[in-house]
């Protein structure tokens, strides 16, 4: 680094164009922050992928943050389409339940987010941020190069990127990677941080062009098809764009399927359970289903961030959500770094927060996935008579009940914690009930700030997301005048904002809250301690406290 003339080296390089680089590089764009992002493809959304398309209340919030709320929400996956999923023996088979979900048009806003949960294929997902991206123009982004080295020092990192279109191969320096760049990271694998889990299995899918609802005999249509046999959940029919476009997926086995001798015909048909249906077969892949988790999301200067950070069954569709979770924190701790305000603490706090949320994640999609492969009570399900009505009737109720949590997280989403952080400051709280499917807002340090609907029409969620914020819901006056010169004195942004509405010290629990720029709570309390500069320097990684010592 030494060598390299200081302006050309780049603030941040992040390796991988997908969501998680594309958000990480809009969300450091807010934050007045330079980066470069790599991408081996040759442009965003270029190749139809069957992906992620579950977009949860947190991550519409983030959405909300980084200005893109109302493209995702207005992506054109349909609102009147219901979140319903069937389960049957084929479409044109035997019916056994239905999981009830509300359309995007007809679902409440939950009382504990200002978003509801929505559906926007990858394939526009990541085109919206690749645009809003652009639109920004704070980042440099180079389509068809790939990274094939990387090494660091003290100083800085070094980086071999080949691009495609020339051959070459270029040197960049930067000053901090963040490495978004799938679950066969090289970046991962260069740092020789292991990554740990199990396999589940190899799944094929296949992206298949067909008009469903002339086909399915089940009355009304739904956003999942799940066929079952005696043997389990054997394949599922998922919409990708609420129209023509449908995933079809086949749980395969732990061995690799050879694709050239699979006939996915011969499979669509049993779908379907008849010839007569016209469809159109536009793309097969075969994919590994698994949950790993890096040991390590952080080395020296280079961060780890989504699927190279963790992976997981898309049973629930968390994979996508919790790399926009680990983005959200990244961003503001390497502002934090790169503007000289944050400390060294900040590295570890991004790798004790983010990991475990990926294990809870990670093990909650396992378990739902399952469910799906249970054998038990489906001997029948194939025959006629009372007794297999009965069998598949209880079976549908089962399934129904217990895959509910799968789609319906709001725990998930919105329930994860930091309390463990070297950057909280406890409180000697407990942490409320967290289960998958429930969510109980609380001002806890470590976790969301609550979100309340204020008298301007805005959310109290609207108030974060750019520095440090100091909230005090007194009528008297909160003498906040010791912590801004202190934030001033080490060039931390905070913001104060007083607002006397007694229902938020109910929520709140206590009368000053410290939010930091990601939106989880740093400290609370009643009053201001004596010693403000030791409470900053903890939340800004220069002085670590843990469990109150």
């Amino acid at each position: 680094m030494g060598s390299i003339a200081e302006e050309n080296v780049l603030d941040v390089l992040i390796v991988g164009g997908g969501p998680v680089g594309l958000a990480l590089a809009l969300d450091l764009g807010r934050r007045g922050i330079r980066s470069t992002v790599i991408e081996r493809a040759a442009g965003t959304g270029t190749v139809l992928l069957a992906k992620a398309s579950v977009i949860n209340e947190r991550t519409m919030e983030y959405c909300r943050l980084l200005g893109i709320r109302d493209e995702v929400a207005n992506s054109g996956y349909p609102d009147d389409l219901s979140g319903d999923t069937v389960y049957c023996t084929a479409l044109n088979g035997k019916y056994i339940g239905r999981l009830e979900m509300e359309s995007a048009q007809d679902r409440d806003l939950p009382a504990q987010s200002s978003e509801i949960l929505r559906r926007c294929p990858q394939f526009l997902f990541d085109t919206i941020f690749a645009r809003a991206v652009v639109r920004q123009g704070m980042t440099d982004l180079r389509y068809g190069a790939e990274l094939v080295a990387i090494e660091q020092d003290e100083a800085g990192v070094t980086c071999s990127v080949k691009h495609f279109e020339s051959g070459k191969e270029v040197k960049i320096q930067a000053r901090y990677v963040a490495a978004c760049d799938g679950p066969a990271s090289l970046v991962r694998k260069a740092l020789d941080i292991p990554f740990e889990g199990r396999n589940l299995g190899y799944a094929i899918s296949a992206i298949v062009r067909v008009d469903m609802a002339k086909y399915q005999g089940f009355n009304r249509m739904a956003e999942r098809f799940m066929f079952i046999s005696p043997e389990g959940t054997w394949g599922n029919f998922t919409t990708i764009d609420g129209k023509l476009l449908w995933r079809f997926s086949v749980v395969g086995g732990q061995e690799r399927t050879d694709l050239t001798t699979l006939d996915m015909d011969v499979l669509l048909r049993k779908a379907f359970g008849h010839d007569d249906v016209e469809y159109e077969i536009l793309r097969v892949d075969q994919w590994r289903r698994s949950q790993f988790t890096a040991e390590r999301y952080w080395k020296g200067r280079i961060f780890l961030a989504g699927d190279s950070a963790h992976t997981m069954s898309p049973t629930g569709g968390h994979g996508l959500n919790t790399g926009l979770g680990d983005v959200s924190d990244l961003s503001w701790i390497l502002q934090a770094t790169l503007n000289g305000w944050g400390g060294p603490g900040l590295f570890k706090a991004y790798n004790t927060e983010r990991r475990p949320i990926a294990i809870r994640n990670g093990t909650g999609s396992t378990k739902n996935y399952a469910i799906w492969t249970e054998k038990q009570g489906r001997d029948k399900v194939l025959e006629d008579g009372p007794e297999a009505d009965e069998q598949r009737r209880i079976l549908g109720e089962s399934m129904a009940a217990s895959m509910r949590p799968e789609f319906q997280a709001v725990g998930l989403s919105l329930g994860y914690d930091y309390a463990s952080s070297p950057i909280v400051v406890p409180d000697g709280s407990s942490a409320p009930l967290n289960e998958p499917d429930i969510y109980i807002q609380t001002a806890r340090p470590g976790h969301r700030a609550p979100h309340y609907w204020l008298k301007d029409g805005k959310s109290t969620i609207d108030l974060y997301g750019g520095g440090f914020v100091l909230l005090s819901f007194s009528t008297e006056n909160p003498k906040y005048q010791r912590m801004i010169d202190a934030a001033k004195e080490v060039r931390l942004p905070l913001e104060c904002i007083t607002i006397p509405e007694p229902e938020l010290v109910k929520l709140y629990k206590n009368r000053m809250v410290l939010v930091r720029p990601d939106g989880m709570v740093a400290w609370r309390g009643d009053s201001l301690p004596d010693d403000v500069e030791t409470l900053l320097d903890h939340v800004r990684g220069v002085l670590m406290v843990v469990n109150g010592k």
